[in-house]
């Protein structure tokens, strides 16, 4: 949903490092060769908002599976 409407759930990242602490963590998923079905890019241009994100392929010795 809309990310500032006030019946939204997923609200944004708290900060930068965390913004892109979670984007590299996306990143590296990709890089170890899990499919992004969904997500997975900034939401929209203003505050630390990042799609929803769903993998596939994920295997337990990927990053993002262990961490």
């Amino acid at each position: 949903g809309d990310p500032f409407a006030k019946d939204t759930f997923q609200g944004p990242q708290v900060s930068q490092v965390q913004f892109d602490r979670i984007m590299n963590y996306i990143q590296a998923g990709k890089d170890a060769g899990a499919k992004v079905e969904t997500g997975g890019e900034r939401h929209g241009k203003e505050g630390y908002f990042i799609q929803p994100t769903i993998f596939s392929g994920v295997t337990a010795d990927m990053k993002i599976m262990q961490e």
